[in-house]
C-alpha cells in the first residue's frame, strides 16, 4: 500500500509540473476591450494624462505610474496621436491592481499498481482522483481614454495575467507587454 501511495504521488507531481509548465508558456495576458460605438477614434489628434494619474493614487508619481505612462505614450505616438501637457482631445487614465486567486482542479491519476482491475470491473467514482490547489497572484492593468470635451469614456482596455517571478523581477517589461497587448486592439492602426 505504501508503494502505491508513493507511486501515485510521483505521477501527481509529474502531471502538476506538466500543467504548470504549460501555463508558463502561454503567450501574453488576456485582454478585454470596451468601446463607445458612437465615438470616432480617428477624430482624436491629441491626448493628455489625467491628474492625478490613476496609478499614483497617493498623489505622488510612482515608478510604476511612470512606466505605464511611457508605455502608453509609445503606443499612442505609434498611432499618430500627439501628446500635449494639458487640454488634449483625449484624457488618458490607467490603474494597476493585483488580487490573490485560487485555482482548484481535480484530475484522474492512473494507478498501474492495480492494473489487474482494468477491463474487468471499475472502482467507485473518484477512486483515482487527486485535487490540486494552486494559489497565485493575478495582475490587472486598465487603460481608459476619455473624450475631454464630453467627459465621456470612449475606449477602455484591460490586460489580466498571472504575476510570476519573472514579472516581479522585471515589472517594466511586463507593463510594456500588457500595454502593447491592449493597444493591439485599438481601432487606429499604427502609422508606418
Amino acid at each position: 500500500m505504501n508503494l502505491s501511495r508513493h507511486f501515485r504521488a510521483l505521477i501527481l507531481a509529474g502531471t502538476a509540473a506538466l500543467v504548470l509548465g504549460a501555463c508558463a508558456t502561454t503567450s501574453g495576458p488576456k485582454v478585454r476591450i470596451d468601446a463607445d460605438p458612437t465615438a470616432n477614434m480617428a477624430s482624436y489628434g491629441t491626448y493628455s494624462f489625467f491628474e492625478p494619474f490613476g496609478t499614483d493614487r497617493s498623489g505622488a508619481a510612482t515608478t510604476l505610474g511612470n512606466s505605464v505612462k511611457q508605455s502608453i505614450r509609445n503606443e499612442m505616438d505609434r498611432r499618430g496621436v500627439r501628446y500635449v501637457e494639458s487640454g488634449g482631445d483625449l484624457l488618458v487614465n490607467a490603474a494597476v491592481k493585483s488580487s490573490e486567486k485560487t485555482d482548484v482542479s481535480t484530475m484522474s491519476v492512473p494507478d498501474p499498481y492495480f492494473g489487474y482491475r482494468y477491463g474487468r470491473y471499475s472502482p467507485w467514482v473518484g477512486y483515482n482522483q487527486e485535487t490540486v490547489v494552486r494559489q497565485y497572484t493575478e495582475g490587472t492593468l486598465t487603460v481608459d481614454l476619455v473624450d475631454r470635451a464630453r467627459k465621456q469614456l470612449v475606449w477602455s482596455g484591460a490586460a489580466f495575467g498571472r504575476v510570476t517571478d519573472k514579472v516581479r523581477n522585471n515589472p517594466q517589461a511586463a507593463v510594456t507587454s500588457a500595454v502593447s497587448e491592449i493597444f493591439a486592439r485599438y481601432p487606429k492602426a499604427p502609422v508606418q
